[in-house]
């Protein structure tokens, strides 16, 4: 365990978790992609709106990531 927490870890922590939460939505956008699923119907919206929210999390991962490395990360949040 450090000794101390820096906001880099936490802001780590964050772009993993959009990470897998990119990972998931990329699989239900998956699932309801093809021509089972017309225009105005709930399967087509399910994906439509997977895709966006694939799309919104993965800049999540890119911004968070960059403030990981910038001089942001490296400041301490707890510990000595």
């Amino acid at each position: 365990m450090p000794q101390s927490l820096t906001l880099g870890q936490i802001l780590l922590a964050l772009a993993t978790l959009a990470a897998l939460y990119s990972l998931v939505q990329f699989a239900v956008s998956m699932r309801y992609t093809g021509g089972r699923h017309g225009r105005g119907t709930p399967g087509y919206a399910r994906g439509r709106d997977a895709r966006r929210f694939t799309i919104w999390s993965a800049a999540a991962v890119i911004l968070l990531a960059a403030a990981w490395a910038s001089p942001l990360g490296r400041i301490e949040v707890m510990g000595a």
